[in-house]
């Protein structure tokens, strides 16, 4: 047994830190508002030592949180090392919202930091502290590096601090004991025996395969028709919009929420899911948004990226469900709100037949949160070549409240990062009966991002109002007919 120990990153994690420029980063930021609780400071503002005793005792829950970045030589690849130099305090940020401390100062924070890349001499993560909210509320702000999610991470920082009760106790830090990392030369050997063992690896993993002819049979489908799918998009690609472009090294962001509850009704009046309401919303406030733009939607075939979780035989890991990345063509060019809707149900639904995508509550779990994992899973989805004009990630959350140290959380947001040449990435999260939307976009290309939160936030409202008048019409209907 070696003496040593560091883990592997695997070529798609290995694949977020060289995409990586100066105008496009591989983080995603989750934003978490909370009431202030017993995190209060006598003095005005919240207890500093207390959060960072609170993230300590939990820190060892996430290993992956405490390692940072070596580089195998000759062949350049990166590897995970304990940090034996690790500082908590370097990864936390205390600041302060400027008075009153508004959703739109709290927006242009989150903006200004998000656009920070992270450095990669030290674990690749931080968090911030924001105090200064209006009623005393602050706000944690966490950048998760894309590279860092996968399944042998262990939890996600958020997962470990939040808990559904107010009233958990306070565990005892787990002492770090950094493990010795290899050398360079032990890197080297290592390198060159795991490039030996591919061969072997591949044959095993054939025979398997071979042996489970339904197995077989489901990945060849696959690749089938993932490949026929990138060739028909390529061979068709997306509409120029004004959100498409060479994006700069400046971005924006913008909230705000709308209730899970009415999403819910519209579902169930036009028979589909949160997700294809969320898909619509953001079809026709891109309808609208475009319309004010002087842009025609009639012409525009709008193809947007969104991952989806798959099934998981294994319900008590809802955290390791595999994700994929669904491409939809959203009919911005569709004047009817329902009938844009069933559009994008249809094909929804012949995506989930093929895929097999889980329903939302089965990776909403109520003892737990996933949402910074699930949105770095998702933003790693949407990392491919597929030719698409924006993406959408959608994170199912629990449904009752969550607390940090008997603060509660009341509003949490994400943001994802652009792909090169997409001006706009949207990314919902649903929480405690409420889906909060969060919008990043490219100062550039997207001067106007509060206009286009505002259309989608008027089209989710206009949805609701066209299932009204439907449920209305039905029983006259029904009455008359029968």
């Amino acid at each position: 047994m070696p003496s040593y120990s560091y883990e592997r990153l695997s070529n798609q994690s290995a694949s977020f830190l060289a995409r990586e420029t100066p105008r496009i980063h591989g983080h995603t930021t989750s934003v978490l508002v909370f009431e202030p609780g017993p995190l209060a400071h006598p003095a005005g503002g919240v207890d500093y030592v207390a959060i960072r005793s609170a993230i300590e005792a939990r820190l060892h829950q996430a290993p992956r949180f405490r390692q940072k970045l070596a580089w195998i030589p000759i062949e350049n690849h990166p590897v995970w090392v304990d940090d034996r130099d690790f500082r908590l305090n370097y990864h936390l940020r205390h600041s302060s919202l400027p008075c009153p401390g508004s959703l739109e100062q709290l927006e242009n924070t989150v903006a200004r930091i998000m656009v920070q890349p992270l450095n990669r001499s030290r674990p690749l993560w931080e968090c911030w502290i924001l105090e200064g909210l209006h009623d005393g509320r602050f706000a944690l702000l966490l950048k998760t590096h894309l590279s860092m999610i996968d399944d042998a991470a262990g939890a996600d920082l958020l997962q470990a601090i939040l808990s559904p009760t107010a009233d958990e106790p306070l565990p005892e830090p787990v002492p770090f004991v950094p493990r010795t990392r290899p050398s360079a030369r032990e890197l080297v050997v290592d390198e060159i025996i795991q490039q030996l063992r591919l061969p072997r690896q591949y044959i095993d993993r054939l025979w398997r395969l071979m042996g489970d002819w339904d197995q077989l049979t489901y990945e060849m489908g696959q690749g089938a028709r993932s490949l026929a799918a990138f060739l028909g998009y390529s061979i068709r690609p997306p509409v120029e919009t004004p959100f498409n472009g060479r994006i700069g090294p400046h971005r924006q962001s913008t909230f705000f929420d709308t209730p899970l509850e009415e999403a819910r009704r519209i579902t169930t009046a036009l028979d589909g899911t949160v997700h294809d309401v969320i898909l619509a919303a953001v079809a026709a406030g891109v309808r609208e948004f475009l319309s004010a733009r002087l842009v025609s939607p009639a012409a525009l075939d709008l193809r947007v990226s969104t991952p989806v979780s798959l099934d998981n035989q294994d319900d008590s890991q809802p955290e390791k469900s595999a994700v994929t990345e669904w491409v939809v063509d959203l009919p911005v060019w569709e004047r009817s709100p329902r009938e844009r809707f069933e559009r994008i149900r249809d094909q929804t639904r012949a995506l989930r037949d093929i895929d097999g995508a889980m329903p939302a509550r089965s990776i909403a779990d109520e003892r737990t949160w996933l949402s910074a994992r699930i949105l770095c899973l998702g933003a790693r989805a949407l990392a491919s070549h597929t030719p698409v004009n924006l993406t959408v990630t959608n994170v199912p959350g629990p449904q009752g409240p969550l607390y940090f140290e008997g603060a509660r959380l009341l509003e949490t947001y994400g943001t994802v990062p652009l792909r090169d040449g997409h001006g706009l990435g949207i990314a919902v999260l649903s929480y405690d009966g409420k889906l909060f939307w969060g919008l990043n976009g490219d100062v550039d290309l997207l001067p106007d991002l509060h206009h286009l939160a505002r259309c989608v936030r008027e089209a989710f409202l206009g949805l609701r109002e066209a299932t009204e008048r439907i449920a209305s019409v039905t029983p006259l209907f029904e009455a008359t007919s029968s």
